[in-house]
């Protein structure tokens, strides 16, 4: 296995196939929603759910991405661990982030699919079917969604600041409450869609100034944490040293302007 990151070459073919295979999802992924009240729905946890979309979107994206690149690992959402602790390169997959709100036939969830290489995300694909937006972006490869070049907020001023707040069950909702009353002190403010993937790329394209979740999985994280240092934002350091990259952890991405006015306020620092 090679000991250096991929070429720009490298990434271009690892980029357009992971472009092709999260269309090929969100394909998949219409049908059902269109016909979602005949799935079978199954509970994972607390406000946690999976149905045979999930799964049928995430075999639809390994059935590309395994045969072009034998040698990278694999890490799902739905099928686990393959190869991935071992790889150089290892993608990370979550076919369907949003599944609750995909079953109750609201708008925001999306297909993420990111590449990981030595302690970096390094590509990253999100679609929303819905909107058929696609934003992708890698190291050295312009960021852009619907090929149209984007970039991270510049704002400057928390005051003016909207921020994507995540909450799930794996962190105390004291612990998020007193997340919400620090930001909302400072004069900032917070949006939540329900999916942290499709926030992370409305990081990358400026629509919110940033992102800040005390648990997410690699599998909703990497894509857009590496579209987001692609569009020239910062992030804290994922997952956090001496963690192992299928644990996930801590999300605090931005533009450069207020990334250090957001680790000093979460008290990340």
């Amino acid at each position: 296995m090679p000991d250096t990151p991929p070429s720009v070459a490298g990434l271009e073919a690892r980029l357009a196939a992971a472009e092709h295979a999260t269309r090929e999802a969100g394909r998949l992924l219409l049908s059902h929603y269109d016909r979602r009240s005949q799935l079978v729905i199954e509970q994972k946890g607390l406000n946690d759910f999976v149905s045979i979309a999930d799964r049928e979107a995430e075999d639809a994206i390994a059935a590309i991405l395994r045969p072009a690149f034998p040698e990278d690992g694999f890490l799902g959402e739905e099928t686990g661990v393959s190869g991935a602790r071992k790889a150089d390169l290892v993608w990370c997959v979550d076919p369907l982030d949003g599944t609750s709100n995909f079953l109750k036939g609201a708008h925001n969830w999306c297909v993420s699919v990111g590449l990981w290489s030595k302690g970096e995300p390094i590509l990253g694909v999100i679609y929303d079917p819905l909107r058929d937006e696609l934003f992708a972006g890698a190291d050295g490869i312009v960021p852009t969604v619907n090929g149209m070049p984007i970039s991270v907020s510049t704002t400057g001023s928390i005051d003016k600041t909207s921020l994507g707040l995540g909450h799930n069950h794996r962190i105390a909702p004291a612990a998020f409450a007193v997340d919400a009353e620090r930001l909302f002190s400072a004069g900032g403010s917070f949006r939540q869609v329900g999916a942290g993937a499709l926030m992370l790329a409305y990081v990358a394209a400026g629509r919110v100034d940033g992102y800040f979740e005390r648990h997410m999985w690699s599998w909703d994280a990497v894509a857009g944490l590496a579209l987001i240092k692609a569009a020239g934002g910062r992030f804290l350091a994922y997952p956090q040293p001496g963690t192992a990259l299928p644990k996930g952890g801590i999300v605090l991405a931005s533009g450069p302007a207020l990334y250090q006015v957001f680790v000093d306020l979460f008290q990340l620092g």
